[in-house]
Formats: structure tokens, C-alpha cells, sequence
């Protein structure tokens, strides 16, 4: 039964989980500066953002020793990889990442275009596939590594 005030919660539910994301709940691929990440995070981020992939692994790796659980930084930590050509440590990055949150939108997008390079377009697709699901609203994750297997064709 539809009332006339449903349409007012559901403005309220979506601006709930809109504030949420912009605060970097849920630990998926907000990699904006957050005052729980561990020591390292934040330059590690800079450096990323100036395309200094390299420079960015000590970083990244120091601040993993803090928080070893942290899915953005296994998540980052295998872009860099990535990024460097350090591919299976990429990979085990990201699986690492996908254990600690499966939901995880920026390690299903990035290994997903970790699969592309080694060639194997089924498995981005199923990363694809996983976006989806999680992206009922759509997410950039989800349109670029549509757009990456797309590409590879």
C-alpha cells in the first residue's frame, strides 16, 4: 500500500546512503582521505593520483602493517602492482581485497581489468556480472570495466 508519504522516506532512505558513501561506509572504492587509515595511506593516495605508481608500494605497504584488514589498501596496493607490471602480485592484492569485503566495487573492477590483460575476458565478465548486482544505481566501477572488456574485443 502506497501512502502519500512514501515518496518523502524514500528521499530520506537515499539521502541516507548517498551521506553514508560520501563518508566512505562500507569500505568499497572511496579512496578519499579518511581519519582511520593508517599512517602512509594518504601520501600513498597522492602518489597515485600523480601517476607515481612505484613510489606509492612503500607506502601503501606501511600502512598495511597497520591495518591488515583494510580492503582499500590490499585494493591499492594491487593497482600499483597493477600498474607496474607486478601482475600475480596484483592478483593476490585483490583476492585479498575480495576476501575481506566481496563487495568490494573498486577490486572487482580492477581485477577485472587484470583479467583482461592476461586474456581472460569470462572472468571479467563474471567481475562485470558481480558489479552489477552491486551497483543497483550504477557506479563508475561498473561502466569502466564494461567499457574496458568492450575494448578488448
Amino acid at each position: 500500500m502506497i501512502t502519500q508519504h512514501m515518496p518523502a522516506m524514500l528521499t530520506a532512505i537515499l539521502i541516507s546512503l548517498g551521506a553514508q558513501t560520501a563518508l566512505g561506509a562500507g569500505g568499497d572504492s572511496n579512496y578519499s582521505s579518511a581519519p582511520q587509515k593508517p599512517a602512509g595511506y594518504d601520501d600513498a593516495v597522492a602518489l597515485i593520483a600523480a601517476e607515481k605508481y612505484q613510489e606509492a608500494i612503500l607506502p601503501l605497504q606501511s600502512a598495511e602493517k597497520s591495518a591488515q584488514n583494510d580492503a582499500d589498501i590490499q585494493n591499492l596496493l594491487g593497482f600499483v602492482h597493477r600498474k607496474t607490471g607486478k601482475l600475480d602480485a596484483a592478483g593476490g592484492y585483490y583476492q585479498r581485497a575480495l576476501e575481506i569485503n566481496p563487495k568490494h566495487k573498486g577490486a572487482l573492477e580492477y581485477q577485472g581489468e587484470l583479467f583482461l590483460m592476461r586474456g581472460d575476458k569470462d572472468a571479467a565478465e563474471a567481475n562485470l556480472a558481480k558489479l552489477d548486482k552491486i551497483c543497483w544505481l550504477g557506479c563508475s566501477e561498473y561502466d569502466d570495466l564494461k567499457k574496458a572488456i568492450a575494448e578488448s574485443q
